[in-house]
């Protein structure tokens, strides 16, 4: 069955009314028509399973047939904060890392950005749409928060959790993330939340590489590859996930 993201507070009651551009892909992308079925979620973590009733590309109605728990999210909170890159590679990365199972993506800023972050407003709402989309896609019960972009020293301020810095920099001597969780385990379970921090394009100065360490980050190693800003954070927080038994 479809399930489609909708805003909190309109799956009260035993109908949903549903209006503006959701509607309108309804009617008029996908084509659906009365009688079919279609769920709806809203981060609450229940599914409210519906038969549409009347259908225009400028409201459609449904009746609410029963209420179930949506699909199970990780009990560990993954937060990565992921350098903005050029193009359209950050909004795959945001798909992907939606997809497999992060609760929140901060824009980051660091020294040797590349990327300017005047006029956000309209990425902004790019981004959100695409992570709505990726969560309806991949069966997800939440839509991952898309943060502000944020300099690196507050988003360390503000970070929880375990804090892992991939570096492509570190010596031979640096520790895999699954060891590092592993070592942590009991901070993991303690906080059930991981905060990664991904450098840009250029890599990350020393000076922050230093910075993280003093907050308690551990620098991690991917391995003696190269990997591009956005493959880095997907491979990352796939490690996360997996040494999290989120991937099987």
């Amino acid at each position: 069955m479809r399930r489609f993201f909708i805003d909190p507070g309109a799956l009260e009651g035993g109908s949903v009314r549903i209006e503006g551009p959701l509607a309108h892909r309804l009617a008029k992308v996908l084509r659906l028509k009365p009688g079919e079925g279609v769920a709806f979620f809203d981060g609450s973590g229940t599914d409210v399973v519906t038969t549409l009733s009347t259908v225009s590309d400028k409201a459609v109605a449904c009746d609410v047939i029963e209420r179930v728990p949506g699909p199970a999210e990780s009990p560990t909170v993954v937060h990565l904060y992921q350098s903005i890159t050029k193009g359209d590679r950050f909004e795959w990365l945001i798909e992907k890392a939606t997809e497999i199972g992060v609760a929140r993506i901060v824009p980051l800023v660091t020294a040797r950005a590349v990327v300017k972050t005047a006029g956000e407003g309209k990425r902004a709402d790019r981004w959100r749409r695409i992570a709505v989309e990726a969560a309806e896609q991949c069966g997800r019960s939440r839509v991952p928060l898309v943060d502000v972009p944020r300099p690196f020293a507050a988003a360390l301020e503000s970070s929880v959790g375990v804090r892992l810095l991939p570096f492509e920099a570190a010596d031979d001597l640096a520790p895999s993330i699954a060891t590092v969780l592993h070592d942590r385990i009991d901070e993991l379970y303690a906080v059930s939340a991981v905060s990664i921090f991904i450098g840009p394009e250029g890599g990350y100065e020393g000076s922050e590489v230093e910075a993280a360490q003093a907050a308690g980050a551990s620098v991690v190693t991917l391995g003696h590859r190269i990997l591009r800003s956005e493959t880095a954070g997907l491979v990352a927080s796939t490690l996360v996930m997996q040494a999290c038994g989120e991937l099987g």
